[in-house]
């Protein structure tokens, strides 16, 4: 299955609905390393130092079910392709915020995207310039939709499993 992510100049909040056998971050980045200057994702980081010369930090694998801030120079596309698709991975989060993809390669409803026994334990939603919180007056905010390829922060009030509500098609474009 194929992915082709636009990058924009600065930060972007990114996932993956699918990734290679080999998920280093050395071969899944390549392509666009003369325009990457450092991966970030949830406690762990790579950078590169020395305008490039080598790569510094903790974060050497990419994990389907994480998604991760690129710092970017100049605008690229990142393009690739993987087997491992799998709409029904499930997440566990921990109390607090969540760095987690979208296992899907459409879009989904915020309020349809949670099952109905651990909404009341998600405390918001940040994406990439976006947020949405739960309140008692329902979800408020200007996030709507989970979307492949887009990371999120999940914050959490508690620990909690779950798989994205897909639908029956619903998460399909």
């Amino acid at each position: 299955m194929y992915y082709n992510i636009p990058l924009q100049t600065y930060s972007n909040l990114i996932s993956f609905y699918v990734l290679p056998e080999n998920d280093s971050v050395n071969v899944v980045m390549q392509d666009i390393t003369p325009n990457l200057t450092a991966v970030l994702g949830e406690g762990t980081a790579l950078q590169y130092i020395n305008n490039g010369d080598y790569w510094a930090g903790t974060l050497i694998n990419l994990d389907i079910s994480s998604a991760y801030w690129l710092r970017m120079t100049d605008a690229d596309t990142l393009e690739g392709n993987g087997n491992s698709f799998n709409p029904n991975r499930v997440y566990n989060l921990h109390e607090g915020a969540n760095l987690v993809s979208f296992p899907s390669d459409g879009t989904v409803d915020i309020r349809e995207g949670f099952p109905d026994d651990i909404e009341d334990h998600i405390i918001a939603v940040i994406g990439e310039g976006e947020v949405t919180s739960n309140s008692v007056y329902g979800w408020i905010g200007s996030l709507y939709n989970f979307e492949g390829l887009h990371g999120y922060w999940i914050i959490t009030d508690a620990d909690i499993s779950f798989s994205y509500e897909l639908g029956s098609g619903s998460a399909r474009k």
